[in-house]
């Protein structure tokens, strides 16, 4: 309950309690004086009575003793007149036996009243005849107590009422700040680090605001500084101080891990532009002149043309690569080979002589498993056919494997509508106790001849027939059920969803009914995403993380690389961890400048609470570099190689 409401229903206990104070009071005074009339009205009577009888008649007259008291009985609230001879006998009596007053009998009850009694003497000159008893009736009392109770208590209930408006909307205003003060507490625990923009006028409030505010200040500035201090020094290990594109070693990186583990890359190429003549044009134009030309190349190289978003960085000397993913041989070649002739003709157009060319070499790929060393020595090989003919762009294909990818799509085809999909699992353990925090599965696939097909092999399939939302889809339902029929599994699961799965409506929809329906599964699930898929679509990420938080789920970024918007992309999606690229991973161990900048991002994420896990861990002395940079968990073949998950 807030402190509010308990307030609030403090306050109206109280109020209670003082209107049924105040109104049992006013109801006691009011019957006090009510019971002073009728015990005057009652003595009154019976001297009024005592007089007339006694001043015409010499005895006492039964009849004409009837004839002044019926009037005066009919008209007045009385219980009984009576009328008694000197000895005592009973001259005259009337009682009215009956009289319903139509009021509650707890209230009669409570304001109960003694008839008032009045009595006199009669007198006829010195002599006593008798004497006179009149005993009024309550019934004007009990109404009129009635009536002055009702009022009362209306009266009060809407006092009551108005002040509880007004009780509630002073309260709302003083605690306004302490509401602010619970939702930035709450932020700060939900590692969103905001500050309270009022200053409560209460002293004890205004200095627990100024306490938070200064807490979360401090961790924005520790924040901040470690984030500009990571990306000082990712910038000094993986950027080109000249172009600010990446260079060689940060390009590799980028592109390695791309090839690597991302469902999402089917096909693509690496592309090598070199300017020939570089001496020619330092002596022409200037070396400062020459490295303008090579930072315009740069750009060039770097920037998104139709579908094409290429990947950019400094191979070495005057050679530029990109690498482009998902794109047809033929595109990329005249992408190639249009870049090199317009930049070649505005060199020419600067005055540069014609023996200063661009030439690209153009590696492609459309199997979806290839490495960055074959891709290398592809362009590397076309770049150098390219130097002996001139400005153009010359390209060499890996063996596309049409026929074998044809075939494979239609085996996953199959193996969706035959449930010829199972799951292999690989455990992550927590550093250092090595305890096993969560399983990650992946698919497995068995083609009509029972023979299984690599994962590398046939989801870049699926990636380029629009097949993953479905392959996620059915992984999703095969982790619930292993959930639901599983005692033996770790509290968390993972599960790989690619850009494509979330960027598909149908997909979304299936997903939110399969978490529903097993809510208490939904909570051990956690969907993992790349780095890159999530950086290219940040919105549908973010919203996709908000939906599966809603269902009991969470988000988490796989195979992360410290690219120039990492940090960033972690502090708005907040996800429940971050996974290292195996290639930084390696890097860890063999380069210090790696291990500084590893510390420096942890850092950065230990305020956010966001747990760093290591893959690729294939080394047993790697868990102990790990152990020391504070990593939380890894995962890689030192554990085991991925295992069928039976049953």
């Amino acid at each position: 309950m807030t402190l509010a409401r308990q307030l609030l229903y403090g306050i109206i206990v109280v109020f209670i309690a003082l209107l049924f104070g105040i109104e049992a009071i006013y109801v006691e005074k009011a019957r006090h004086r009510l019971e002073e009339q009728l015990d005057a009205h009652a003595n009154e009577t019976a001297t009024s009575l005592a007089l007339s009888i006694g001043s015409r008649m010499q005895t006492l007259d039964v009849a004409l003793i009837n004839t002044i008291v019926n009037p005066l009985f009919d008209r007045g609230h009385f219980q009984s007149i009576e009328i008694d001879a000197a000895d005592g006998a009973r001259v005259f009596g009337r009682r009215l036996e009956h009289n319903a007053i139509g009021l509650p009998s707890w209230f009669i009850a409570f304001v109960a009243f003694d008839p008032p009694q009045g009595q006199s003497l009669i007198s006829s000159g010195w002599r006593q005849m008798g004497k006179v008893v009149v005993r009024v009736h309550p019934q004007y009392a009990y109404l009129e107590l009635w009536d002055t109770a009702i009022a009362t208590m209306v009266w009060l209930s809407l006092l009551f009422a108005v002040a509880l408006v007004a009780m509630r909307v002073y309260l709302a205003g003083i605690l306004r700040p302490l509401r602010l003060i619970e939702q930035t507490a709450v932020a700060i625990g939900n590692r969103e680090f905001v500050s309270i923009d009022i200053e409560p006028r209460a002293r004890e409030l205004k200095q627990v605001t100024q306490a938070i505010n200064s807490l979360s200040s401090k961790i924005r500035d520790a924040i901040t500084q470690e984030t500009a201090r990571a990306e000082r020094l990712r910038r000094e290990a993986f950027e080109d101080p000249m172009t600010g594109q990446l260079n060689r070693r940060g390009f590799e990186n980028a592109v390695a891990t791309a090839l690597a583990k991302s469902a999402e890359v089917h096909s693509g190429a690496l592309v090598l532009f070199a300017i020939g003549g570089l001496e020619e044009i330092n002596r022409t134009v200037g070396l400062a002149k020459g490295n303008d030309i090579l930072k315009e190349l740069a750009l060039k190289s770097a920037k998104p043309e139709g579908a094409l978003a290429p990947l950019a960085g400094r191979w070495q000397g005057p050679t530029f690569a990109a690498f482009v993913e998902n794109a047809a041989f033929a595109e990329v070649t005249a992408w190639a080979d249009n870049l090199c002739r317009n930049f070649v003709s505005g060199l020419h157009a600067l005055g540069l002589p014609q023996s200063v060319t661009v030439c690209a070499g153009v590696g492609h790929f459309s199997a979806g498993d290839v490495a960055l060393a074959d891709l290398s020595r592809l362009a590397d090989r076309a770049l150098a056919q390219a130097a002996t003919r001139g400005s153009g762009a010359v390209g060499i294909e890996i063996e596309t494997g049409a026929a074998k990818k044809d075939d494979l799509k239609t085996e996953i085809e199959a193996a969706l509508a035959q449930t010829r999909l199972s799951l292999v699992f690989q455990k992550v353990a927590s550093i250092p106790d090595e305890d096993i925090l969560q399983f990650e599965f992946q698919s497995k696939l068995t083609d009509s001849h029972g023979a299984a097909v690599a994962a590398g092999a046939f989801v870049p399939v699926a990636s380029q027939h629009g097949l993953l939302p479905a392959l996620d889809r059915r992984v999703v339902e095969l982790a619930l059920d292993a959930l639901t029929n599983r005692k033996d599994l770790p509290r968390a699961v993972a599960v790989n969803v690619a850009l494509q799965s979330v960027l598909d409506e149908g997909f979304q929809r299936s997903l939110q009914e399969l978490l529903k329906s097993r809510p208490r599964e939904a909570r051990r699930m956690v969907f993992e995403m790349t780095g890159a898929a999530a950086s290219k679509s940040p919105d549908a990420t973010k919203q996709f993380a908000r939906n599966l938080k809603r269902l009991g789920s969470r988000l988490a970024l796989d195979n992360f690389e410290m690219d120039r918007n990492a940090v960033a992309l972690v502090h708005e999606l907040m996800p429940a961890y971050v996974k290292l690229a195996p290639v930084f991973t390696r890097e860890i161990g063999e380069r210090d400048d790696a291990r500084f900048i590893m510390e420096s991002v942890l850092r950065v994420f230990q305020p956010l609470e966001i747990p760093v896990i290591a893959q690729g861990v294939e080394d047993r002395s790697l868990v102990a570099v790990l152990t020391e940079i504070g990593v939380a968990g890894f995962q890689g073949y030192v554990l085991g190689k991925p295992e069928p998950l039976e049953g």
